[in-house]
């Protein structure tokens, strides 16, 4: 997919016609009171970069929080498919995503976006509260179903 048809896709999806990519392929999107998300489109790979603050990390001092966001990110088991990464400076926890563009269709880029912003929002929610300082221990390590044994 080119450039203009990734940024008329989104745009069309979140009714903003208008949306257009800068001159250094970004575009910023705000959702009020929920969710900012940065798309980067990386033309000498045809890739996009989808990019959330969720917010801060807050009080680590046990390091219960750094070790919640490492258990989700390990087989991407709370992230679905995306990384939660952590700003070492500013102690800002993102959501981020990368995919290749070539092949791809608006139909499936808009669905990955949709998803990308539900687990988004859910980490948004576990950062504001003292869920994420506990990882879900009943939580499955991964599903493969693709991998049976025999």
């Amino acid at each position: 997919m080119s450039p203009s048809l990734i940024v008329r896709a989104i745009g069309s999806a979140l009714a903003l016609p208008d949306l257009a990519f800068n001159e250094d392929g970004v575009c910023c999107v705000f959702i009020p009171g929920e969710l900012e998300l940065q798309f980067e489109w990386i033309a000498d790979s045809s890739q996009l970069l989808l990019l959330a603050p969720l917010g801060d990390l807050g009080d680590d001092a046990d390091g219960s929080r750094s070790r919640a966001l490492l258990a989700a990110n390990f087989l991407f088991n709370g992230t679905r498919g995306e990384s939660l990464s952590l700003e070492p400076g500013s102690g800002k926890v993102y959501l981020c995503a990368m995919r290749n563009m070539e092949a791809d269709t608006p139909e499936r880029l808009v669905e990955w976006i949709t998803g990308f912003v539900d687990t988004a929002q859910q980490w948004r929610l576990r950062l504001a509260s003292d869920y994420a300082a506990q990882p879900d221990p009943h939580a499955p390590i991964a599903s493969m179903p693709h991998f049976v044994r025999g």
